[in-house]
């Protein structure tokens, strides 16, 4: 079971953080970065790709949760973005060191294209 714990003082996001990159070439999403601030909080930044080119979303706060009631690590996060056409929500975890990325897209656009589920995996880049 996973627990909602939204930012809070003492929660650490430290597995979080970091530049992760799509291990799928062609996966819609290229590339995640997550970045703290004080108090524990992150930013997330996502570069979808279009037509292989990576199109920088933006960044957005990104809640972040915990696993369990007693843990004071986060391994989780869910953030927004609003893209015009669409609305997509992330919702991600860390597993064995690899960020596990759902992507639930709703399109608002009224062209009638179903919204969908993506799900891709993520490895971090050490620098």
């Amino acid at each position: 079971m996973t627990v909602t714990a939204p930012a809070v003082a003492g929660l650490d996001p430290g597995v979080l953080v970091g530049d992760w990159r799509n291990t799928n070439a062609e996966g819609s999403i290229a590339r995640i970065v997550c970045t703290l601030h004080d108090g524990g909080s992150i930013d997330v930044r996502a570069y979808g790709r279009y037509d292989g080119t990576p199109a920088d979303w933006g960044s957005v706060p990104a809640s972040v949760y915990a696993f369990t009631f007693e843990d004071r690590a986060a391994g989780a996060f869910s953030a927004r973005f609003e893209l015009g056409e669409a609305r997509v929500d992330l919702q991600a975890n860390v597993k064995l060191g690899v960020l596990v990325v759902v992507e639930l897209i709703t399109f608002l656009d009224g062209s009638g294209r179903s919204n969908f589920f993506d799900r891709e995996f993520f490895h971090q880049v050490k620098r």
